[in-house]
């Protein structure tokens, strides 16, 4: 299975000290993605300083050190990217973005996002019982 992360969710490792690179493996996600913009986005922040900064930083090391494949984007806006590629059933975004999860929500499709600043979680799913 195929992750797709955005911006605010590489910056979990600096804000909660999660690996989601671990996480997403106990999940089933095998193969991790983000997009060109994601990295542009990343990297603007990373020169802003304090927190922020940092946790952009570890964002960008997460990608280059843990392997994250980088997909160049057809959109203009990130968000829209990563509902386009969701909507092919191929990848789960995986986010923190509220208005990002609602437009997953309304388009039925399954996303990840951090809970009780712990673990990730999977959410949009229909269970077969």
């Amino acid at each position: 299975m195929k992750a797709l992360l955005d911006t605010n969710f590489l910056m979990i490792p600096g804000d909660f000290k999660v690996d989601i690179l671990s996480e997403l493996l106990n999940l089933g996600y095998t193969e991790v993605y983000t997009i060109d913009l994601v990295v542009a986005e990343l990297n603007k922040l990373s020169t802003l300083g304090g927190k922020k900064a940092r946790n952009a930083r570890i964002g960008l090391e997460f990608i280059h050190q843990g392997g994250i494949v980088v997909l160049k984007a057809k959109a203009d806006y990130a968000d829209d990217e990563i509902v386009d590629l969701a909507k092919t059933k191929k990848y789960v975004a995986c986010t923190q973005d509220k208005g990002l999860i609602n437009r997953l929500k309304r388009g039925g499709l399954i996303y990840i996002t951090l809970h009780q600043k712990k673990y990730l979680v999977e959410s949009g799913r229909t269970w077969d019982i």
